[in-house]
């Protein structure tokens, strides 16, 4: 008996940065789901919603219906932002990711990137949304923020740079935008953090974003 074929199809909703939506939202997302019979919904790494195996004519459909639930993304901004729950929703937390993550979200820049840029924000130093493999880590202790750059955790992995420890959230934000201001200006084109970083090296990011 041939097994049935599965259709590779699927949508992202990519305004759920971090994996937040209320309640309500919810339950609507649910309904639309269940009006175009998605086969299967996942949360994605990224902490976005995955709509898998619909039909492929009704995906436009189905994301014209989503749209109001999509937060606009910033003008060459981060690619997304990952953020564990932090110091408002979990105990181990030490200061408030969520918030963080917000912030960074919100990073503007003149011109588009050179390539995704992706973030991870943990609230301890457990580090479970895995910032020291992310283009932008950033993960907290007692003594503050603690700032990663140029990692990667795809098919050519790297550890990310530490750029500065104990930065405080007035700090730290500049200093992600300075970081992303040297990586647009020297990177190549379509380069990552991570290969841009091992051409360009710690020392030198230091000495022009550090005051």
């Amino acid at each position: 008996m041939e097994s049935a074929t599965v259709k590779k199809t699927f949508s992202v909703v990519p305004g759920l940065n971090m994996g937040l939506f209320a309640p309500e939202d919810f339950q609507t997302i649910l309904k639309i789901i269940n009006k175009y019979d998605v086969p299967k919904t996942k949360i994605t790494g990224a902490q976005r919603l995955a709509l898998l195996g619909m039909d492929q004519d009704e995906i436009p459909r189905l994301q014209k219906e989503l749209k109001s639930y999509v937060r606009p993304q910033v003008k060459n901004g981060v690619h997304y932002v990952q953020a564990c729950p932090g110091s408002k929703w979990c105990k181990y937390g030490i200061a408030d990711s969520m918030k963080l993550g917000e912030q960074i979200e919100q990073i503007s820049l003149d011109e588009p990137l050179k390539a995704k840029v992706k973030v991870g924000v943990a609230g301890c130093r457990m580090c479970c949304t895995e910032p020291h493999v992310r283009d932008i880590g950033v993960f907290a202790s007692k003594k503050g923020w603690t700032l990663v750059f140029g990692g990667n955790g795809g098919g050519n992995p790297r550890l990310g740079d530490i750029v500065a420890r104990n930065l405080s959230e007035e700090e730290l934000i500049p200093l992600i935008k300075r970081c992303l201001d040297v990586y647009q200006e020297k990177a190549r084109p379509t380069s990552r953090t991570a290969r841009f970083m091992e051409r360009f090296g710690i020392e030198a990011l230091q000495e022009r974003v550090l005051e």
